[in-house]
């Protein structure tokens, strides 16, 4: 939003860091998320760029939880700044569409599933138990009733005959997957192999929609991550996801689906 409102208004990044008495790196480390939003140089920014007193004052209320003691800190050192900044706008985003094309979406991972993919070079051993407890630890928002998380996941078929870990936990994480759908709060559905290439075959991707702010596109690098909220990309993710829902089975039948297969593991 800094960014965005400094561009509409046609400042330099050197009028917006002589506005706060800053440097043009400073202002640059604020747009970019680098840099902690102090709530005066921001107010400073947004009345050089005009914007209203109510949209500034939302931007400010989010300063103010950021500043706050984040629930994940208990696993700060297992969880790297790129996917730190992940949990943050997941914990305030109203709606989430996932499309995963290799394991099942970790929102809706079992416990014992998890520690199975924690089986990774990218993951310590020392750190696989916490890593799983903080992957749960993030599934709450599915089950609150004041806080509730709209969850659209869309998996690829394969993934339901991948086998991760043993049979037990591949049948407990298909029964979980029926189970979680149930819920109204969450929609599932599986593409069918014999879909072939469609308007994600590119990857993994997660969409973040949120009531006060503009949508974010989050994907996920080997050991990084790469966040879009321009919206001319929103805009072509929020198309994709768009044909994918088109292309994957309808809920019924996907459910119908993962329900025959949890005899197979």
């Amino acid at each position: 939003m800094l960014r965005d409102s400094r561009n509409k208004v046609h400042k330099t990044i050197a009028q917006a860091a002589a506005a706060i008495d800053g440097s043009p790196s400073k202002v640059s480390n604020m747009e970019s998320g680098r840099y902690y939003q102090s709530p005066d140089d921001v107010r400073r920014l947004l009345d050089l760029y005009g914007v209203p007193g109510k949209d500034a004052d939302h931007v400010l209320a989010l300063i103010a939880r950021e500043g706050e003691r984040a629930w994940w800190q208990p696993w700060h050192d297992v969880v790297p700044p790129w996917l730190q900044t992940f949990i943050g706008l997941e914990g305030f985003a109203t709606s989430l569409f996932t499309y995963e094309p290799l394991v099942m979406p970790a929102l809706l991972q079992t416990a014992q599933y998890a520690a199975a993919t924690t089986d990774s070079p990218r993951v310590r051993r020392d750190a696989a138990e916490r890593v799983v407890s903080l992957r749960i630890e993030r599934q709450r928002r599915l089950f609150s009733d004041e806080d509730s998380l709209k969850l659209h996941a869309i998996i690829e078929e394969s993934v339901l005959h991948r086998p991760v870990g043993d049979q037990l936990t591949m049948q407990d994480q298909l029964r979980h997957l029926v189970e979680m759908a149930e819920r109204p709060n969450v929609t599932l559905q599986v593409i069918p192999t014999n879909v072939g290439v469609h308007a994600a075959f590119t990857g993994k991707f997660d969409l973040l929609g949120f009531d006060e702010f503009r949508d974010v596109v989050y994907v996920e690098l080997m050991e990084t991550a790469v966040y879009l909220p321009e919206p001319d990309k929103v805009r072509a993710y929020t198309l994709s996801a768009e044909s994918l829902r088109n292309a994957a089975l309808s809920q019924r039948d996907s459910l119908a689906l993962i329900t025959s297969l949890i005899g197979e593991h």
